[in-house]
């Protein structure tokens, strides 16, 4: 039940969790309510719902953590939001751009296609490193009548 389909609003909240947990160690709502830049009551009626759903551990007037299965939904939200700001940014949108259109799009973004975009940005980034292709590519990105041709 933890990891059925659940709201863009829950799948932020637990992102934004799981970053603060990495970097203090631990969250509370203030924290989590100026990432987010919503009302610590927002987060606190957030972190209700997601403990009564399986996705994190939380302790009134304390702090949160997020069981397994909020990890794993974290992480997944978090690894779509990577992937797709990074071939937005390799198609040369600005990455203040490109990381709010990733948080817009990371959502639908399956385990799967999230999984095969790794893959092309990979494989992009390898071409990248020859210095001919690098060349071609700047060219095809800096004129929009330039295309690849078969």
């Amino acid at each position: 039940m933890a990891e059925d389909k659940i709201s863009q609003r829950k799948e932020d909240l637990l992102e934004v969790i799981f970053e603060i947990v990495q970097e203090k160690g631990y969250a509370k709502s203030r924290d989590i309510a100026a990432a987010l830049q919503i009302t610590p009551a927002t987060v606190t009626d957030g972190f209700k719902r997601l403990s009564d759903a399986g996705l994190v551990n939380y302790e009134p007037y304390g702090g949160v953590t997020l069981t397994d299965a909020g990890s794993r939904i974290a992480r997944r939200t978090k690894d779509s939001h990577l992937i797709i700001r990074r071939l937005l940014e390799l198609a040369g949108v600005e990455a203040g751009t490109a990381d709010s259109e990733a948080c817009i799009m990371e959502h639908g973004l399956s385990p799967d296609s999230c999984d095969k975009l790794t893959r092309v940005v990979a494989f992009i980034e390898e071409c990248l490193s020859d210095s001919k292709m690098n060349h071609r590519f700047r060219e095809i990105m800096q004129d929009p009548k330039d295309t690849i041709h078969h």
